[in-house]
């Protein structure tokens, strides 16, 4: 083995050798450094394989080693199997790391982060999770931007500028340097040779002012900037090193102390970079509190003050002129707030502002940004405190210049008034217009001027009549007036009207346009419909929809509901607020210009009353009338209030066609009230359905006084498979009673199953009968209402008996021939029975198993297939059952209600759940 292997090697073992005890020991790593240095070894192939200098050894002396590694060393290093240039590399990626790890540290955080602090009170220390309760308890509390907000809803303008957290006092390297900075102890330079020589130098200003230039000496730098120096260096190594220039930058800055003192947010003692300003200072230091001046802060140099900062001047203006920068000792003083005021409403920055001088109002706008596009600043007020303990409001007109100059005092609060939506100097046009609009409004506007083409309208404009809601001045009266839109349009009106500011002309639609909708939508509307329709059923067997039954309130309040949930009034939704207008301004007594209109129209209800309306024109407004309307003659209602004592109704009559045609005029008054009849005898549908063994079944129109066998009659009569003593006829009216009555019944088993079980409860026993009833009452509320009539139809065919008036919604169902007889009820088998003539009541009971023991032998009854009922205590009945008894016949045998006298509806119940049960079996057995 050669020599210098054998050195290398004997080198390698000592290096381990002693980095193991480094380990053990932990021994200084410049002791290391050295001791490799001393014995010509590679400072970084001894040293970056086994521990992480970058902690201990600065980076740059590392670099500045690597570069001056000779080639016998970088032999040896080869020789212990260590690539320096590799080596080398991987310090230029942890020096770049490190750079980029100081980069991302935050040295200031939002107001109200959390931020770890040392006990000893370090930002950017380890926690010291051993903290006291005590010590916890009395930490401070940091802010945050809501504590900045007042209780009118205004912040306090600027404050959230610096307000910040500072997480670490070391001071910011990454500032430009300017190139009026002036050198002083602690700055380094870094000098690149270039040329005959190739090398990299670092040099520091030591405290006398001077640098320690390799083979060059000591350079005096004192009271020179760094464009100074850097020509001061250049020009030296030019002279005295041929062929060699030197590029010269400048290095890590020196670190200076100041004192940020007064009303800062963190105030205390910081270190900061020589480049930093005030403006620096503050952001590191957290900003400044709510209670200190953002425009009186004073930077003192040996007790004297230096300058003041405006951060206003900064903040509106970018004007960085008074932000100077820090030199060491410098205090920077905020002091407390000075005078503020608020201005709120329509400007641009709404806030609260210090003033720092006598501010007037013009420029209290000025600091705010100026007025916003709303603002109406005629009207303006200032919310001041007097000295009398109380506040008050002072009223000012900005668009003048004596208010402008308006001086401000402490406290103050300054509103500026917005622009009204409401329009001024306009005509309105709203309704059918294909673009409804505000016009200009200028004198001798009219009417024809803003309608001109009938292409300005949709499709479906009623051209017949139009109106105009007038608003009188000053109290904005309101009056109506009607015109024949064909007749403008067409350029045929006598005299037209002149049109006033805020006139709205009011357009109607001939009927409701509806969109074309997809068939999700068609099915949606579908559904909706059908859930209004089953509100009609449920208001009409709430109210007991049955003719007589009804009282006339009853009757008003259905066809009310009818009327809305049917109809698409689109004229009363239009003029809604209109009428409601008219109602509300009506004070003196006089009655309120609204006319009513009912009857056989196409939009009934209430009208504004326009100036000369008559008859012809209310039936327009209301959309004219519908078909089979009685023009024979129609009736006014009016009120009269010409007696001072008391107050007279008046029924006027007048033939509605003479009005029609212009031939008569009957002007209307305030609160009169219109009927328009319908024709006599006139009914829209009047119809039955015809079901089952007819010739020719369907749906029927029939006249009013027609009977049922005269709709037979035109049905084609009966087919042979008839079975006509069991036909089925039901009525709407008889449904809804029915359905009504069911209700009450449910509603009274409910109370009596209650009060058994109380009973029962009390007496200690079971709950069997209880449990019995519920079961009752859930197959009671199953049940459906049918509304069936029990008829004789054989008998009415035969003239036997008289025959049955129809009503409309009437239904006539004739099954098919039916041969057996049932058996319900109480039996071991409910089933039914081919029909035999030789067979006995208790026939029929026998082969259906016989009674339960629940059975009421004594109330069993028989329901005929026409519906009627026989029961076992009518005459004849015990000798002459199987007479009796025919096909389609129905046996029911009830539970006994005896056994459970705790609920006395049982009878009755079990019958009209068994008759329901029948009559839906006939028909659904079609």
């Amino acid at each position: 083995m050669s020599t210098n292997k054998m050195l290398a090697n004997k080198h390698c073992l000592a290096s381990d050798n002693y980095f193991g005890f480094y380990m053990q020991s932990k021994l200084n790593l410049r002791t290391i450094f050295n001791f490799l240095l001393s014995i010509k070894f590679s400072l970084l192939a001894s040293i970056l394989l086994s521990v992480d200098l970058s902690a201990a050894v600065d980076p740059s002396q590392l670099k500045k080693q690597c570069e001056n590694i000779t080639p016998k060393q970088r032999q040896m290093a080869s020789m212990a199997g260590y690539n320096v240039d590799e080596l080398c590399s991987s310090l230029g990626d942890l020096s770049a790391g490190e750079k980029e790890k100081k980069k991302e540290i935050k040295t200031v955080m939002p107001r109200g982060t959390q931020v770890e602090t040392s006990q000893r009170g370090v930002i950017g220390e380890e926690e010291d999770d051993e903290k006291t309760e005590d010590e916890k308890k009395f930490e401070r509390k940091r802010m945050t931007t809501a504590d900045f907000t007042r209780v009118d809803g205004l912040n306090k303008y600027g404050y959230d500028l610096f307000a910040g957290v500072p997480t670490t006092f070391a001071p910011a390297t990454d500032i430009p340097v300017p190139v009026d900075y002036i050198m002083g102890p602690g700055d380094q330079l870094k000098i690149q040779l270039l040329g005959k020589i190739n090398e990299e130098v670092e040099v520091e200003v030591g405290r006398d002012g001077m640098i320690q230039f390799p083979e060059l000496g000591p350079i005096s730098f004192a009271g020179l900037n760094f464009t100074e120096a850097k020509a001061r260096i250049q020009n030296i190594v030019k002279e005295q090193m041929i062929g060699v220039r030197a590029v010269v930058s400048l290095g890590e800055i020196r670190s200076i102390r100041v004192f940020v003192l007064g009303e800062a947010f963190q105030p205390g003692s910081y270190t900061v970079s020589a480049l930093s300003t005030m403006t620096n200072a503050l952001f590191v230091s957290g900003g400044i509190k709510e209670v200190g001046s953002l425009r009186n802060i004073q930077l003192k140099r040996r007790g004297k003050v230096i300058t003041t900062l405006d951060l206003y001047d900064l903040l509106q203006k970018g004007d960085t002129t008074g932000d100077v920068r820090l030199q060491p000792g410098d205090v920077i003083y905020i002091p407390p707030v000075g005078k503020t005021v608020g201005i709120m409403g329509e400007v641009k920055r709404p806030a609260i502002y210090e003033l720092k001088n006598n501010h007037s109002l013009q420029q209290l706008v000025s600091l705010a940004g100026g007025y916003s596009s709303s603002a109406y600043p005629n009207i303006s007020h200032i919310t001041r405190k007097s000295r009398s303990g109380f506040t008050t409001v002072m009223d000012v007109d900005l668009s003048r210049n004596k208010a402008k100059k308006t001086k401000l005092e402490n406290g103050d609060l300054v509103e500026i008034s917005t622009v009204l939506k409401e329009l001024e100097d306009v005509v309105i046009l709203t309704g059918a217009f294909h673009r409804p609009r505000a016009v200009k409004w200028k004198k001798g506007l009219k009417l024809s001027h803003v309608i001109s083409s009938v292409r300005e309208f949709e499709e479906n404009t009623d051209l017949n009549i139009a109106l105009i809601i007038r608003k009188k001045m000053p109290l904005r009266e309101v009056s109506v007036l009607h015109f024949n839109l064909k007749d403008v349009i067409e350029r045929k009106v006598k005299q037209d009207i002149e049109l006033q500011p805020l006139d709205e002309i009011i357009t109607f639609q001939l009927y409701s346009r509806h969109r074309a909708l997809s068939l999700d939508q068609e099915i949606d509307e579908l559904k909706d419909y059908k859930k209004d329709l089953a509100k009609i059923e449920q208001f009409q067997q709430e109210q007991g929809y049955a003719g007589l039954l009804e009282t006339a309130e009853k009757n008003k309040q259905r066809r009310e509901l009818e009327e809305l949930i049917k109809q698409d009034n689109i004229r009363t939704k239009a003029l809604y607020h209109i009428v409601k207008r008219l109602r509300e301004q009506t004070s003196d007594g006089r009655l309120v210009k609204v006319v009513d209109i009912r009857g056989n129209v196409r939009f009934p209800g209430s009208y504004p009353l326009s100036e000369n309306m008559n008859i012809r024109d209310l039936i327009l407004l209301a959309g004219g009338l519908k078909e089979a309307s009685y023009l024979g003659g129609a009736e006014v209602t009016r009120r009269d209030l010409s007696d001072r004592e008391t107050a007279s109704i008046e029924h006027i009559n007048v033939v509605l066609a003479e009005e029609l045609m212009g031939s008569s005029s009957f002007e209307l008054q305030s609160k009169d009230k219109l009927a328009v009849y319908a024709t006599p005898e006139y009914r829209e549908n009047l119809s039955i359905v015809l079901e089952g063994e007819v010739r020719f079944p369907g749906e029927y129109d029939f006249r009013r006084g027609e009977t049922l066998t005269q709709v037979v009659a035109r049905a084609g009569g009966f087919t042979a498979m008839a079975h006509i003593n069991a036909a089925v006829f039901t009525r709407r009216d008889l449904r809804l009673q029915e359905a009504k009555r069911l209700k009450e019944l449910r509603e009274r088993m409910k109370a009596d199953i209650a009060a058994s079980d109380l009973e029962e409860a009390a007496a200690g026993k079971g709950g069997s009968s209880v449990s019995n009833s519920e079961q009752l009452l859930n197959a009671l509320s199953e049940s459906e209402a049918v509304g069936r009539l029990v008829i004789s139809l054989q008998s009415i065919v035969n003239s036997e008996i008289d025959d049955i008036q129809l009503k409309d919604g009437d239904r006539l169902i004739i099954p098919s021939y039916r041969q057996e007889i049932s058996v319900l009820g109480e039996v071991q088998h409910s089933t039914s029975h081919l029909f035999n003539e030789q067979w006995t009541l208790e026939d029929y009971l026998e082969k259906s198993g016989g009674l339960t023991k629940r059975a009421d032998d004594d109330r069993i009854y028989v329901v005929k297939a026409d519906g009627s009922v026989f029961l076992p205590t009518q005459s004849g009945w015990l000798t002459h059952q199987n007479k009796m008894l025919s096909p389609g016949d129905t046996i029911v045998v009830p539970l006994d209600a005896e056994r459970m006298k705790t609920l006395t509806l049982w009878t009755s119940v079990t019958q009209i759940i068994y008759q329901m049960a029948i009559g839906v079996a006939a028909i659904k057995a079609l």
